[in-house]
């Protein structure tokens, strides 16, 4: 029971969160760039790419910080929160990018091939529909929400494994109070309950 316990204390444990931290961040990070291109370059806006932008913004701006956050001895899978959020938040972005992208939906949606020319799969250059850039997007969605799943449920068990050390080591409770104990004599007898 003590391995059980102890294990999301061990460093490997937190190298892999911070790899996966760092996962998300650049994958935040790669979406936010080919959504800002197309904004800037595009003045097609449509709901689905500004909610992808704010989310890839948001997760770039969080990440920053919590990239470092598993670094710290004292760090107990206090993101869980921020991991669960994020993770469902993501989880729309990947829906709508799908729904945007997948097939050959992409020479129509977030920004839509310009009018009078034939769509290229392949073009990047001069206003083609830039449908490797869409399906990168969509493979980063996927990336990002995967490694947030995966860190909710890391940080989950760090989080239920420090707070158990803490109850079993400590014998605090919830907010670090101590344990009460009574004692009680009848009858010649000492009775101490906890």
């Amino acid at each position: 029971m003590d391995t059980v316990r102890n294990m999301f204390d061990n460093p490997i444990i937190r190298t892999f969160l911070g790899l996966h931290n760092f996962i998300i961040l650049a994958a935040s990070t790669i979406i936010t760039g080919i959504i800002s291109y197309f904004l800037h370059r595009y003045k097609y806006r449509n709901t689905h790419l500004v909610y992808e932008e704010v989310i890839a913004v948001l997760t770039l701006f969080l990440y920053l910080f919590a990239s470092i956050s598993p670094a710290f001895k004292n760090y107990r899978g206090y993101l869980l929160p921020l991991n669960l959020l994020l993770s469902y938040l993501w989880l729309t972005g990947l829906i709508f990018s799908s729904q945007d992208y997948s097939g050959n939906r992409c020479y129509n949606y977030s920004p839509p091939s310009i009018a009078g020319q034939t769509p290229n799969p392949n073009s990047l250059i001069n206003g083609g529909n830039h449908c490797r850039l869409k399906h990168a997007v969509q493979a980063f969605w996927i990336i990002g929400f995967s490694y947030l799943f995966l860190n909710s449920i890391i940080e989950a068990l760090m989080w239920a494994g420090s707070r158990r050390n803490r109850i079993l080591n400590d014998g605090t409770i919830d907010k670090g109070r101590p344990l009460t104990t009574t004692t009680c004599t009848a009858n010649g007898n000492t009775v101490t309950t906890v």
